[in-house]
């Protein structure tokens, strides 16, 4: 089924969750200095009292209901392991309607090591009024960075932290040139893209150029620009790209990005003009080992590749697996996916009668 991989660009405008309705005037901005914290718990990690000077801090406003909250911890596990002792993450999150101490404690225990930094249970509501309200920000996951003096230096979605804190580290804090960093990466990645599209020798060359000067961007855009490379009249360049894809995803024992890969390949509504049915098959059979067998959607995958294959048996086979999957109240997915079974099942009457 269709991959849940969006482009990076993508990512950072549409993965806010709002987290209120409400707009507040922006009394809190970079260059002022960080407000305290009020926290009722810390459920995760050692207590923080203060705002030292000379140390950084990565205050994240978050919530158990959050996708891309959830998405995100694993990014946050990183920055902290990777600037350990000169950074110190802390995800703070309030209470609501879906969001109870309870349900983080639950969370915090569950995601383990995923979720590797420390975590807060606000005051109230106070720490997130006196930062998140007070810099009129209505969308989570949102991250304050807090620089050596205690002036908040950057406000932003946490997956640019890796283009942040280079420069909050080196006390080279420019808060204008900052703010503008993210757009100005967002404007070279879709030049990349456009280029990718045009003339797919030029957009290796420029995407490699762009990971280069931006390694944490390397996986993002790489999925990306094979998506683009695979519709090329020529798809030459993208299995290259696609293999560097795959083992990272293997070695992360990433379903989804597997998945995300194989789906484009053999989409019957996609514009892959020369489908590299080994390589899908390959991406797709690890997908659903990595998924238990447990996921409909890249089951579906799977039954594909089969189907592209002229393997009807095994298509049939894993579509009824996936058909199974597919709770009775999801009708609109249900009916999808039968649909899909009835193809094969008749293809595979029409191979056997023409025997």
């Amino acid at each position: 089924m269709r991959p849940v991989s969006p482009s990076f660009a993508l990512l950072a405008a549409l993965s806010l969750a709002p987290l209120s309705t409400s707009l507040w005037a922006q009394e809190l901005v970079a260059g002022k200095p960080a407000p305290a914290l009020a926290i009722a718990k810390w459920v995760k990690g050692d207590a923080v009292t203060e705002l030292k000077k000379d140390h950084v801090y990565v205050v994240e406003f978050w919530a158990t209901w959050c996708g891309p909250c959830i998405a995100g911890m694993p990014h946050l596990s990183e920055v902290q392991k990777q600037h350990k002792g000169a950074v110190t993450v802390i995800g703070v999150t309030s209470e609501d309607e879906s969001n109870s101490l309870a349900d983080v404690e639950a969370m915090v225990k569950d995601k383990g090591d995923t979720m590797a930094y420390t975590v807060a249970w606000d005051d109230a509501g106070k720490t997130q009024k006196a930062w998140f309200e007070a810099a009129g920000q209505d969308g989570i996951p949102c991250c304050f960075v807090v620089d050596k003096t205690g002036t908040v230096a950057w406000i932003g979605h946490p997956m640019w932290l890796d283009a942040i804190l280079p420069d909050v580290l080196a006390g080279k804090v420019d808060v204008k040139a900052l703010a503008e960093r993210p757009e100005s990466i967002e404007k070279r990645m879709k030049r990349v893209y456009f280029a990718a599209a045009i003339k797919p020798s030029k957009g290796i060359e420029e995407c490699e150029a762009l990971c280069k000067d931006y390694p944490f961007l390397t996986e993002m855009v790489e999925e990306n620009m094979f998506g683009f490379l695979i519709s090329a009249d020529d798809p030459t360049l993208a299995w290259p790209v696609g293999e560097r894809v795959f083992a990272r995803a293997v070695a992360a024992k990433n379903p989804m990005t597997l998945n995300g890969l194989a789906w484009p390949i053999v989409d019957p509504k996609g514009d892959c003009k020369k489908p590299n049915l080994d390589f899908a098959m390959k991406a797709a059979a690890k997908a659903v080992e990595f998924s238990e067998r447990k996921d409909p959607s890249i089951l579906d995958t799977l039954a594909r590749v089969h189907a592209c294959k002229g393997e009807w048996e095994q298509a049939i086979a894993v579509q009824k697996e996936a058909v199974k999957l597919v709770p009775e109240e999801a009708a609109d997915a249900k009916a999808e996916f039968e649909g899909t079974l009835k193809e094969y099942e008749a293809k595979a009457k029409e191979k056997a009668g023409g025997k």
